[in-house]
């Protein structure tokens, strides 16, 4: 390969595949750049010398190429500061990485990693960005990682068989963003450093084992535009004191769902939301975290690498997985679907205007569906089921133009489903196991009156019998009285009526 001056090589996300040898690109003398990632390459890197340290690479990327193992002449790059390894086949980490002080990004994520994460990781300094989701790690999470660097951003640790606690320490003034510990065997309760991360906006507990009452500590978090708890066994109120401080001013996402909360949805939380109130997008729209940033001389070349949190939800009947959520910024929801919360369904949810998703299902809810629902104007997803909800489906919610999903089934819901374009989409599972409703969607039809409103029959039909009962008395009664009076007038002629005959 002759390119002496070739400072930078992009050949990523093509349909590129056979063997290629690595010692060819480490020949280039100003080649500080390589990304190979995403085709169906075989790399090789066997004959490359341990003596590299003249090549000038601080970015490599190899994510998707078919490696078995970190390759070994990394360890011989001085300024190694980005690298990608997202692969299929790298079983272990060895321990020289530890050694790459100058390590700003590393990705070892989707490879098959077994045993314990090495406390020699937090030998890294500058790390922003550490992903070592989807592997097979078992043992505990690496106290150091919560102090270990004052420069980390992003912690991706998911998809793991990490157990114990999570670790206790945090120092003020960090700079993490972004933690997602989520799928893994994780006990214990949150720890309260946590409040720590003043910077954070973004984090991801669920599919654990953590056992703890509702972390209202956490809306100090000034930043905090997800939280998820889900499955996991928190238990307890999800209640605030009188004076609350704990406001969580930006949330955008809350998931609650799959736990043991007991207790009312407290309206007073609700309404410190203020962030699902806002019709500015503006203000919902996540930090740009850019991890890696640097000018390399004398080509004055910079690069930045743009961190996308992915985050799982089900949404309108299905898991969906968002692997750029910052491009969906507009998103609000909120699921706290499987618990044991009672009560009433709080009015004050139709102020949060933003609102896209609402999942209250598999609660013990009472009452009527608030006609406040009606206001969430951007709603797009509202799961109600399996609840005790009574009386009517709300004329309001017809209003809702963007709901594409309902589900009100299994409740003691009663009289006619609203009939329009919107409801008319919905089919019969959504209002499945409610004896009292009626309507096109379902095997009971609503049979209505002459002249009545489908919202009001019930009044109508006893104003009806109100109105006949009423008419008949008057006629009863008007004859009564003419009767006796006929009688008095004529009685003498009446009797020499019937003395004629008999």
């Amino acid at each position: 390969m002759n390119l002496p001056k070739l400072a930078y090589l992009s050949l990523h996300s093509n349909f590129l595949h056979g063997k290629l040898e690595l010692e060819m690109f480490l020949k280039l003398k100003k080649l500080f750049s390589l990304d190979l990632s995403f085709n169906k390459l075989s790399i090789s890197s066997g004959k490359i010398s341990s003596n590299v340290t003249d090549s000038p690479i601080f970015m490599l990327s190899l994510g998707s190429c078919n490696i078995a193992e970190i390759p070994t002449f990394i360890r011989d790059l001085r300024d190694m500061e980005y690298l990608y390894l997202a692969n299929k086949n790298i079983t272990s980490i060895p321990n020289w990485l530890g050694r790459k002080e100058s390590l700003q990004f590393l990705d070892v994520s989707h490879n098959s990693l077994t045993g314990e994460i090495s406390p020699s990781i937090c030998n890294l300094k500058s790390l922003a960005h550490l992903d070592f989701s989807l592997n097979n790690l078992s043992g505990n999470v690496p106290s150091c990682l919560g102090n270990f660097s004052q420069s980390l951003v992003n912690l991706v640790l998911r998809g793991n068989m990490l157990s114990d606690l999570i670790p206790q320490t945090y120092k003020i003034g960090n700079a993490l963003r972004m933690m997602d510990l989520s799928n893994n065997n994780l006990q214990g309760q949150l720890p309260r450093t946590l409040v720590n991360n003043r910077r954070i906006e973004y984090f991801d507990i669920s599919n654990n084992s953590i056992n703890d009452s509702f972390p209202l500590w956490l809306g100090d978090l000034t930043e905090l535009k997800v939280l998820d708890l889900s499955y996991n066994e928190f238990h307890g109120d999800i209640g605030c004191c009188e004076n609350m401080t704990h406001t969580f001013p930006k949330l955008h996402i809350i998931s609650l769902s799959h736990n043991a909360f007991s207790g009312s949805f407290p309206s007073k939380m609700i309404q410190s939301w203020k962030a699902m109130k806002t019709s500015d997008t503006g203000q919902l729209q996540y930090e740009q975290v850019s991890v890696y940033s640097r000018s390399y001389k004398p080509e004055k070349f910079s690069a930045a690498m743009h961190i996308f949190y992915s985050f799982t939800i089900s949404n309108k009947g299905h898991i969906m997985v968002y692997e750029k959520l910052q491009e969906f910024y507009s998103m609000i929801a909120i699921d706290i679907s499987s618990n044991k919360i009672s009560g009433e369904i709080p009015k004050v949810l139709g102020d949060l205007k933003g609102l896209v998703w609402l999942n209250l299902s598999n609660n013990n809810f009472v009452g009527s569906i608030p006609s406040s629902l009606g206001k969430l104007s951007k709603l797009e997803a509202l799961d109600l089921s399996f609840n005790s909800l009574s009386g009517k489906i709300p004329l309001e919610l017809t209003q809702l133009t963007f709901l594409e999903f309902l589900n009100v089934s299994f409740n003691n819901l009663a009289g006619p489903i609203p009939q329009n374009e919107q409801f008319s989409t919905f089919e019969g599972n959504s209002f499945e196991g409610n004896q009292g409703l009626c309507g096109d969607q379902l095997i009971n039809k609503c049979i209505d009156h002459p002249g009545t409103s489908s919202s009001d029959d019930g009044h109508d039909s006893e104003s009806f019998f109100e109105i006949e009962w009423k008419v008949s008395l008057i006629g009863y009664v008007g004859g009564l009285v003419a009767g006796v009076a006929l009688g008095t007038t004529y009685s003498s002629q009446v009797l020499r009526w019937l003395k004629r005959f008999f």
